[in-house]
């Protein structure tokens, strides 16, 4: 199993229990300007905390069935205030209309949803199975889903998986459009731990078609992702990256003090 299929399969972070808690009881005070500090503390928890009340107002939609919808209702107005501070707090729009979109879903909409997630598991399996394009096609078919329902995050997810089908076949120009696809969207959703996968994803794509130029900008991006994140190693790693893609470029001077830095980072 290639690294990249390793970091697909792995699970996307989940609800964090004390900040769930929290979240409920700044909504019942309604204090507004708690919850956006603590989104502002805890950036990437965000989308996951609002993504639990939509998750529960889902599933209890499938065992209500036409009875009292009052438990649904509190758990979409949760993600629906939290969803509109984070927009603002975090200047990340797509996190409200992703939960605007999913509270508004009807009841087709929400099995299309669950077909989706069907299909895009299909795709991880093919690819684990080395079977590329059929994996490439399905993942092809469940960011198009995803899209089509403005679940933002479920096509992030899949755009990922698109790249690694791309990538597994040698087809590089669409692989890198699908990384950067994918980047683009978990950074507006700020999950940055994802954003920095498809970096690495991307520079493996420049690295293999050599886009030199390309690769070096991808590296400084991906460097200061990491640093930002606190991640040292990873940061070290993409600036001898760097490195590598300016002595291609003939750039020696660059590439020293590129050198240079990861060393630091490394101490």
């Amino acid at each position: 199993m290639t690294p990249l299929l390793l970091a697909l399969l792995l699970l996307h972070p989940g609800q964090d229990a004390a900040v769930s808690t929290r979240f409920r009881a700044l909504f019942d005070k309604n204090d507004r300007e708690g919850c956006a500090a603590l989104w502002r503390e805890k950036p990437a928890l965000a989308l996951a905390t609002i993504e639990e009340q939509l998750d529960l107002a889902t599933g209890l939609r499938a065992k209500v069935k036409g009875g009292d919808t009052t438990e649904i209702v509190a758990h979409e107005r949760r993600a629906s205030w939290g969803a509109a501070i984070a927009r603002d707090a975090l200047d990340a729009p797509l996190i409200a209309d992703l939960a605007a979109a999913r509270i508004g879903w009807t009841e087709r909409e929400r099995g299309f949803s669950n077909d989706q997630h069907a299909i895009h598991e299909r795709a991880k399996a093919f690819l684990e199975k080395g079977e590329n394009r059929q994996g490439l096609e399905a993942a092809q078919e469940a960011a198009v889903r995803a899209l089509e329902l403005g679940d933002w995050h479920a096509a992030a997810i899949a755009y990922e998986t698109w790249a690694t089908g791309e990538q597994a076949l040698s087809s590089f120009d669409d692989a890198l459009v699908a990384w950067n696809q994918a980047r683009v969207l978990y950074r507006e959703l700020r999950l940055a731990d994802r954003e920095i996968v498809c970096l690495r994803g991307a520079l493996d794509v420049c690295f293999a078609s050599e886009r030199a130029s390309r690769g070096r900008e991808i590296a400084s991006q991906a460097a200061v992702a990491a640093k930002a994140m606190g991640d040292r190693k990873s940061a070290a790693e993409f600036l001898g990256r760097r490195a590598g893609f300016e002595e291609k470029l003939g750039l020696a001077v660059e590439a020293a003090a590129s050198r240079k830095e990861a060393k630091d980072l490394e101490k």
